[in-house]
């Protein structure tokens, strides 16, 4: 499998498969776990659009682009309506929806990300490190954000590229690809 990340570089995975269900992938820095999630979420050229078939897809990046001047109960609400609300109370967010993302911690952003990804109505949920700027914590929250989604949802497939010892520790993947 391939994925073109520029005209004069490509670079080569085994053959992938992604069950329904938590998908772990892991591995050294600079192999390409990030580039994988990129060319499943349709930014660059590759052989996984087959495996994606067109079905819509939500990406939480490892670095998190908002709005500045805009609160973040607006910049939430207009890109996935209202359910993004519960899932921001339940990763402890209820008091900085009037917020910029200026006056946000990384930590408090990267919740704010989280939510949004979760409320996106895609089949596909791909993260990027969702648990690198988390406190031990709210990782274990949203470890069990991940478990909820994966048994409220059977059908949908979060792919989750991460170095986080406690998110492999605990052991939530239906499926692990080690690159």
């Amino acid at each position: 499998m391939e994925i073109q990340v520029s005209p004069s570089y490509t670079l080569s995975y085994p053959e992938l498969h992604f069950p329904d269900g938590i998908t772990v992938i892991t591995g050294p820095s600079g192999v390409g776990k990030t580039t994988l999630l990129r060319a499943l979420h349709g930014e660059l050229n590759s052989e996984l659009s087959s495996i994606v078939n067109n079905q819509k897809t939500a990406l939480m990046p490892q670095q998190q682009q908002w709005i500045s001047y805009m609160i973040m109960k607006e910049q939430l609400s207009m890109t996935v309506g209202k359910l993004w609300e519960s899932l921001a109370i339940n990763l402890g967010l209820r008091n900085h929806f009037e917020k910029l993302p200026a006056e946000l911690s990384i930590g408090q952003q990267q919740r704010f990300w989280l939510a949004w990804v979760l409320a996106e109505d895609a089949q596909w949920i791909l993260f990027d490190e969702p648990t690198s700027a988390l406190d031990d914590d709210w990782a274990t929250t949203a470890i069990q954000l991940f478990e909820k989604i994966r048994i409220e949802y059977p059908r949908k497939k979060m792919v989750i590229v991460t170095h986080d010892i406690r998110l492999l520790q605990a052991d939530i993947q239906d499926h692990l690809i080690a690159l």
